[in-house]
């Protein structure tokens, strides 16, 4: 039986929770507290498995709670189910030591899967959240692998056979900033030698002609 504290503000947004997790799993819920201080004092009081936080509570954030929570007691399973899709909220909660987080407009069977997923030691998004947030990373590892335009430039003439001193010369720059500009490029493209340029360049085309 999985022991369950429910953190929420409206009691009837508790009872329907209760009653939803009580009917459809094996779940039990030992507490229900409407404010952050509420809560402490009642995980004092009993013993719990996962702890269901609202990210909005009227005297702390849910964020805020959860790395007290954690910080208290690190083997409780923290689960945020809140109306809160910003993924600010959603990295917050997640770094607080938090193991889930649900949208209050994905209720239902979702929060049980969640319930049942953080009690095995699981971390759990629901599929929308998940989704962005990979997304996110996807857009975010594209940007820091970008090269700049100079960088590029710099690349692409390299790769074409020209010099150092030739390149320098080509865009009026010094050769120590030709060789920074190729390092730094070199870098973020994961390039090792002249050899891994020259078949990078071939893919992207840049043997073609001139940029």
């Amino acid at each position: 039986m999985i022991r369950v504290v429910l953190v929420e503000d409206h009691a009837l947004v508790r009872s329907g929770i209760r009653h939803l997790l009580e009917a459809r799993g094996p779940i039990r819920v030992v507490g229900e507290a409407s404010t952050g201080q509420e809560a402490l004092a009642l995980l004092e009081r009993v013993e719990a498995d996962v702890a269901i936080l609202d990210v909005s509570l009227p005297d702390c954030t849910g964020i805020e709670l959860c790395r007290t929570m954690h910080q208290r007691l690190p083997q409780l399973k923290l689960l945020a189910l809140s109306m809160h899709e910003d993924l600010e909220y959603v990295r917050g909660f997640l770094q607080a030591g938090g193991y889930g987080y649900v949208s209050k407009a994905a209720v239902d069977k979702e929060l049980l899967d969640a319930v049942l997923a953080v009690a095995r030691g699981e971390r759990y998004l629901n599929p929308s959240l998940a989704m962005r947030l990979a997304m996110e990373m996807v857009r975010k590892e594209e940007e820091e692998g970008a090269l700049s335009p100079r960088e590029e430039e710099v690349l692409r003439l390299l790769a074409q056979g020209l010099s150092h001193k030739e390149v320098a010369e080509q865009l009026g720059i010094s050769e120590k900033t030709v060789a920074t500009y190729r390092e730094r490029g070199m870098e973020k493209l994961g390039l090792k030698s002249r050899s891994d340029l020259l078949r990078y360049a071939v893919k992207r085309g840049w043997l073609r002609g001139p940029a």
